[in-house]
């Protein structure tokens, strides 16, 4: 059955071998048909929770990735990698929770309508030229000012995703460019300790996971340090997790699976 899933444990190391093991025992046998690969995966839309996000290992011995380039991958995520790396890039997560690209005017729109008359009308009466005004916003900088003037806040709340672009997938500028994996980064500050919950719309188990789960949580810890609070929990949801099936023998080999 291909039913979400929620997965326990204390450490993201722990927490990713057995995602890694469940997905192989119990992933739904899937087929995919992308541009720049056709291939089978094991998937679940799956949860994980982490109690203690910041106890070792946070990277699994059994994991491809090795601390420096998790502590690299991260360092890039909340911090960026220059302005010249930047652009080589289609997008990267940095790009689009502290440099995303917003448009004051749509930010002041009425209701929706489903009349393209009297959304001009709108946004002429906001914008006199009828243009968007395009300015970046920092969502990272954003959530620690809110959440400084008021812990109590529910709704800090980063996303990345982009529609007019990332929905637009056969498009003619869309035949060679992805959209972003992470959709919202949601920081909540309870009881003296900043917990997050991410949410993917897939995620590469056996490759990503170990450093995507190291990234965001030191994204957590940055913004915890910066509320001068504590690191809770860590919860990741991904609606896709999945595992692509020329990892099936190796991840069968370092599991003991049959």
């Amino acid at each position: 059955m291909y039913n979400t899933t929620i997965i326990e444990a204390k450490t993201l190391g722990e927490a990713w071998e057995k995602a890694c093991v469940l997905v192989m025992k119990q992933g739904h046998d899937r087929y995919v048909q992308a541009p720049e690969y056709k291939i089978e995966t094991k998937d679940l839309p799956l949860m994980i929770k982490v109690s203690e996000p910041f106890s070792e290992p946070r990277l699994s011995s059994k994991a491809n990735a090795n601390r420096e380039q998790a502590d690299e991958y991260a360092k890039k995520l909340i911090h960026g990698s220059g302005k010249e790396q930047e652009n080589s890039f289609d997008y990267t997560y940095y790009s689009r929770l502290r440099c995303y690209p917003d448009c004051k005017v749509r930010a002041w729109l009425p209701s929706v309508t489903d009349s393209d008359e009297e959304l001009a009308t709108a946004v002429k009466k906001i914008s006199p030229d009828g243009k968007c005004v395009v300015q970046r916003i920092d969502q990272v900088d954003k959530a620690i000012q809110i959440l400084k003037k008021d812990p109590t806040r529910r709704t800090v709340v980063m996303h990345t995703w982009i529609p007019f672009r990332d929905l637009m997938k056969f498009g003619p500028k869309r035949e060679d460019t992805s959209s972003p994996c992470l959709l919202l980064a949601y920081p909540q500050l309870v009881d003296g300790k900043l917990h997050m919950f991410v949410v993917m719309k897939t995620n590469d188990l056996y490759n990503a996971w170990p450093e995507n789960a190291y990234a965001f949580t030191a994204l957590q810890k940055h913004m915890a340090d910066e509320l001068d609070v504590a690191v809770g929990t860590y919860t990741h949801f991904s609606v896709s997790m999945h595992i692509y099936k020329d990892m099936y023998e190796e991840a069968k080999s370092k599991f003991n699976l049959t």
